[in-house]
């Protein structure tokens, strides 16, 4: 079972989630800017604690909460199933979301390169795959900023407020080198 550990970057730390998280995680949630790519919008209190809580008992999912300087800014999630590829062992699949306040300040970028490190160095993960819409350029700009290869474009199958959007899956194999 892999459980997570508090990581600290230059400018964050990245602590695992805990319930007091909450009200934070819903604050920024709730916010359609900050959680765009996500497909995820908070309505409700209960909504966050009802799609963050299982993450406590399950050992597939890891939740870490993003802060900077003691403030919640994001969320950044690791889920040890395949986003896209057939395969059932040694891969995962990320997902993350910053305050839109917090936007082009490359928290996401660092985020990601201590999340890359320690899933590489902790786990058996072998890879690391991402989906992201075409329109979300600095997310996508964020993935191939580490590294990360796009593998192939899906038209229309990612649904926002009722509208498609293309997406692109990424990847990240583990080398020698990272």
């Amino acid at each position: 079972m892999v459980i997570a550990t508090t990581l600290d970057t230059k400018r964050l730390t990245l602590d695992p989630l805990k319930l007091a998280d909450m009200k934070a995680i819903y604050d920024i949630a709730r916010e359609k800017k900050s959680i765009e790519d996500f497909q995820y919008v908070a309505h409700s209190f209960d909504d966050v604690k009802a799609w963050l809580e299982p993450s406590y008992h399950d050992p597939t999912n890891l939740v870490w909460i993003i802060r900077k300087q003691g403030q919640t800014v994001g969320l950044f999630e690791v889920c040890f199933e395949a986003e896209y590829s057939s395969l059932e062992t040694n891969v995962c699949r990320i997902g993350y979301f910053l305050d839109f306040r917090e936007h082009n300040r490359g928290y996401v970028t660092e985020a990601l390169f201590a999340v890359i490190d320690w899933l590489f160095c902790y786990t058996d993960v072998e890879r690391i795959e991402a989906g992201v819409t075409l329109h979300n350029t600095p997310s996508y700009r964020v993935l191939e900023k580490a590294g990360f290869i796009r593998e192939k474009v899906i038209e229309g199958n990612w649904k926002w407020y009722d509208k498609a959007y293309d997406s692109a899956y990424y990847y990240l194999p583990k080398t020698s080198t990272n």
